[in-house]
């Protein structure tokens, strides 16, 4: 029996989209750019639904609505990493938020083990294979496990309210 099978029924929710969206504008997030490949083709997608799992062993998820162009990617080619932009990669961050397939010809980057591209310059990066899925709603939630991981000393994007901002120590 899984765990929500046990959960007590929920309340209908009435919360309207429009204002649910609006809160969670208010939760500030790093900025990701989730790169896939699957055959010829690679994807890129900027993401704010990225969080860490487990560090043993380690885990990460990252969530895709199923109608982009790169659920579909990381679903076939069964991996993706995460780049973590800097603060001087916003440009990077609008590049890869539109939903058409975006080329790589002019974004400096290099191949992971896992396949998918690792973008050059990014605060942090990490390479990883899919381990599961869950599908809830419109979106998927994709774990995988890391196969590599690096840090640059770039300070981290940051998405919030609307806009990017840099990370500055109160």
């Amino acid at each position: 029996m899984s765990a929500a099978a046990t959960m007590p029924p929920a309340p209908e929710s009435d919360a309207d989209p429009a204002a649910f969206k609006a809160a969670m504008r208010r939760l500030a997030a790093g900025v990701t750019v989730v790169t896939s490949r699957h055959g010829g083709t690679v994807n890129g997608m900027t993401a704010t639904a990225v969080c860490s799992v487990s560090a043993e062993p380690p885990l990460v998820l990252v969530v895709m609505n199923r109608s982009s162009a790169s659920h579909g990617v990381v679903s076939r080619g069964g991996a993706f990493a995460l780049n973590f932009l800097s603060e001087e990669q916003s440009d990077l961050a609008t590049y890869f938020a539109g939903r058409d397939g975006k080329s790589f010809d002019t974004v400096p980057h290099r191949i992971g083990a896992s396949g998918c591209p690792l973008i050059e310059g990014c605060a942090a990066q990490l390479d990883c294979v899919l381990e599961s899925r869950h599908d809830e709603g419109t979106h998927t939630i994709f774990v995988a496990r890391v196969l590599h991981a690096e840090t640059d000393e770039g300070s981290p994007l940051v998405y919030g309210d609307a806009a990017f901002h840099g990370l500055k120590p109160l």
